[in-house]
């Protein structure tokens, strides 16, 4: 924790001097300041040796920190803690939708067996309909007994006719209902698919992503180890110069 907190404030401090050297008033304090020291101290004083060294470290510290960053918001645990989430829903969806299904399944069947026995009834319903006309027929020219049974008659069927009516109207509600059920389920079904081709697509994209920043990544690793390889051939010529003044200092000497 300790060390997050140090290179955080480090990553700011570094980001100030950054944004001050990139100012048209920090370059000249700057220049200020590197005069001061090259008119004071000489190119060669310890100050100036111990300036370049700290100024290498803090531009390695930099870059490492740079990386760092990137690594951070690269890795699977950042792009992927909201995604995971959002996967895991889409698979409980996936899950339920085999139920979801069946449900569909059992509800037209449901629907199906309804709309054919409201049918039946509504052909019963006719075929009553039609004997108690003929029955009507028959009654106008009897009297006495006969008339009688066969006026009972009529009368248990105009009673079965009624039931049935009821029977067909209560069947007729039974398929309105099924219908609706098999509509909503049916909706529901197509907004899970829809919800997880999106979802499927974010991922891809997510993908694509997390791949271009880590070719970004191998460039930024690339460009630090040239970095690193460009200070050391400046440190070995900068010693190579040095022992070149050394040498024309002796042979000065010498020479007088």
């Amino acid at each position: 924790m300790l060390l997050n907190q140090f290179m955080f404030w480090m990553m700011v401090t570094e980001a100030l001097i950054c944004l001050i050297l990139s100012l048209p008033f920090g370059q000249r304090l700057s220049y200020a300041v590197i005069s001061f020291l090259m008119r004071y101290f000489g190119k060669e004083s310890p100050a100036n040796t111990v300036a370049t060294v700290i100024l290498a470290l803090v531009s390695i510290l930099f870059i490492s920190d740079v990386t760092t960053l990137y690594k951070h918001h690269s890795s699977e645990e950042v792009l992927g803690d909201g995604m995971r989430i959002r996967l895991l829903t889409a698979q409980r969806d996936i899950s339920n939708k085999y139920p979801i299904g069946k449900n569909l399944e059992a509800m037209t069947k449901q629907a199906e067996g309804a709309a054919a026995g409201y049918q039946l009834l509504l052909a019963e319903n006719e075929s009553f309909k039609k004997q108690t006309e003929k029955l009507h027929e028959l009654l106008e020219g009897e009297e006495g007994d006969e008339k009688n049974k066969k006026g009972d008659a009529l009368a248990r069927l105009v009673q079965e006719n009624a039931e049935l009516e009821e029977k067909a109207k209560i069947s007729g509600e039974k398929l309105e209902k099924a219908q609706e059920q098999v509509a909503v389920v049916t909706k529901q079904a197509e907004g899970q698919s829809s919800a997880f081709m999106k979802l499927m697509d974010e991922k891809n994209e997510l993908d694509k992503q997390l791949e271009t920043t880590k070719c970004q990544e191998e460039k930024l690793k690339r460009q630090q180890e040239e970095t690193t390889k460009l200070m050391e051939e400046r440190d070995s010529l900068k010693a190579q110069i040095q022992d070149y003044d050394f040498m024309f200092a002796e042979a000065k000497k010498k020479a007088e």
